[in-house]
Formats: C-alpha cells, sequence, structure tokens
C-alpha cells in the first residue's frame, strides 16, 4: 500500500468514527445478489447506471476512457447496444440521470469529473431516452436532439461523481466527491428548456467524502449516495425539500464492497437498487442487486 493509499484509508476511518450512522432493528434491504457479471471489453471502467424504461435494461456509461457514448444492459450484465452521441467531445463522465420533460423521458449524461479541480465549467448532455429494438447493435443519436448544459460551481471548480434530478420539483442536485465533507450543489436548469447556462450552489455539507455516485427514487421518496466504502439511505417526506432531508442522518445499508463501485440506481418499481462496479487491475465486476424487503 504506497503512501496515497494510507492516507485514504485514514482519511475514511477517521470521518466514519466521527458521524454514528443511524441503524435501523431490521434491515431494509436484503444483502447484495450478483446478476451478472460485466464481460464486454467495452464496458471496463463503468462509473454510471440507471434503470432504462424497458424494465428489464439498464443504462451505462464509461468514464474517462471513453467517448460520448452509453450502452444498455440486460439483467444478466450482457452488453445490447451501445449508443454513440453525435459531434459531442467529453472529458470525463461520472454519472447519468433522467429527467422528465413535458411527459417525456430525456436521459442526461454528466460529464463532471475533474480529479484536479481545474475545470472552469462541466457539462451535461441531455438526450431523449432511447427505445431499444431487438437486433440494434450501434446506434447513433443525432447532434440536433442533444441539448448541451453548462455549469460553473459558485465556489470554484469541484471534482464530483454523483448526481440526481428531484422528479418531483425537477431540481438538479450534484454531489463533491473530495472536499473533506462532500457537498450538494444546486440548480434551477431544468425548469426552463430555453437555459443552457447555470451556477452551482452550494446548500449542504454531508458528514463523509469520497462520493461516487447517487440516485433519487422515482417518487422523490428517497435518496441514496455511494461513497468508495458505503452506501447511505435516506428516506424523504413529501413535504422536506432536499436539504431537509439529507440534513439528517443517514441510515447506512449493509455492503460488501466492490473493487471500486461507482455506480447506483435504485429500481423504477420499487423493488430496491443495482450497483455496478469498475474492473481494476483485471478484477472481476457484477451487477448487483439489493432487494427491497
Amino acid at each position: 500500500m504506497n503512501h496515497l493509499s494510507k492516507v485514504i484509508v485514514f482519511y475514511f476511518l477517521f470521518l466514519q468514527l466521527q458521524v454514528g450512522y443511524s441503524q435501523v432493528n431490521a434491515p431494509l434491504f436484503n444483502p447484495q445478489k450478483a446478476l451478472g457479471e460485466i464481460i464486454d471489453k467495452q464496458l471496463s471502467e463503468l462509473s454510471g447506471i440507471i434503470r432504462a424504461n424497458q424494465s428489464s435494461y439498464f443504462w451505462v456509461h464509461n468514464d474517462s476512457g471513453d467517448d460520448a457514448r452509453i450502452y444498455l444492459i440486460n439483467k444478466k450484465g450482457k452488453l445490447m447496444c451501445s449508443y454513440q452521441l453525435e459531434s459531442i467531445d467529453v472529458k470525463d463522465c461520472e454519472d447519468i440521470a433522467r429527467v422528465m420533460i413535458n411527459g417525456k423521458s430525456f436521459l442526461i449524461l454528466a460529464d463532471i469529473g475533474d480529479n484536479r479541480a481545474h475545470r472552469k465549467h462541466v457539462k451535461l448532455y441531455i438526450f431523449p431516452e432511447p427505445v431499444y429494438e431487438d437486433g440494434d447493435l450501434s446506434i447513433v443519436i443525432p447532434k440536433r436532439e442533444i441539448r448541451t448544459i453548462t455549469l460553473q460551481y459558485k465556489d470554484g471548480p469541484r471534482d464530483a461523481e454523483a448526481l440526481f434530478v428531484d422528479p418531483i420539483d425537477r431540481q438538479l442536485y450534484i454531489v463533491s466527491k473530495r472536499d473533506f465533507q462532500s457537498t450538494v450543489y444546486k440548480s434551477n436548469v431544468f425548469n426552463d428548456i430555453k437555459k443552457n447556462f447555470s451556477i452551482l450552489t452550494p446548500v449542504q455539507k454531508l458528514p463523509f467524502t469520497f462520493v461516487t455516485s447517487a440516485d433519487i427514487s422515482p417518487s422523490g421518496d428517497a435518496v441514496l449516495i455511494k461513497n468508495l466504502t458505503q452506501i447511505f439511505y435516506w428516506k424523504r417526506k413529501r413535504s422536506e425539500s432536499i436539504e431537509e432531508t439529507l440534513s439528517k442522518k443517514p441510515i447506512s445499508i449493509p455492503y460488501e464492497v466492490e473493487p471500486q463501485g461507482e455506480a447506483i440506481a435504485f429500481g423504477l418499481e420499487g423493488e430496491g437498487f443495482y450497483t455496478v462496479s469498475e474492473r481494476p487491475f483485471g478484477l472481476k465486476s457484477y451487477l448487483y442487486f439489493f432487494e427491497k424487503r
């Protein structure tokens, strides 16, 4: 273990000793179950996942080692089809999310990674959720269908790998990764379809760091945030804002650490949630399911 690794491990241990996460008498979810192994060579650095509207599938993407591309996999982790965003250049895509606009589902590919915190702006690419048809292998999403949103942090550049859109009020939330306490940022950009630039305002500090993914349930009644070693869960009252919900102590979900787990997503029908990992150093990666009890 090199010096940097030792520092990171100490960092996590120190923070976790400070927090005292909430626990529940009965587990909320069953232990993680492997649904299938990710074996396709194109899916070596998975950093984001979301359930597809076609319920047998998932949308996933790689991070900085790939182009502006998303992939459709099935419940066994098998690659079904790739989708290239036409004429889009990306730097470091780190999460994927969904936003409903005029009753239609759009996907958000978030080019928000910034390991050295030097990017003045980060970008989101929004496009209609594709519909997979049997036999599709490689599809191009036309440039005319892609909306680009440019974001700037109010307090300077940040590295981030997690975002979600509140389905109740369509507020965008991004969670920083490398701050001593990961910070939640907010934008109203999805409530103005003509707006393609927005300032991200800090609204909440979290009692942990190194956040790698986040998601909100389809009804907006629960939030999941994941870092490298733990998964945190908040139950949300409909009358609460996201800030109010995240100000409460989270419940720590039992979790067997993945090789480099960077992606998490709720199911669409309240069945539980899913995670998937990168494959560092040739280690195996699986699509995991945490079934709701």
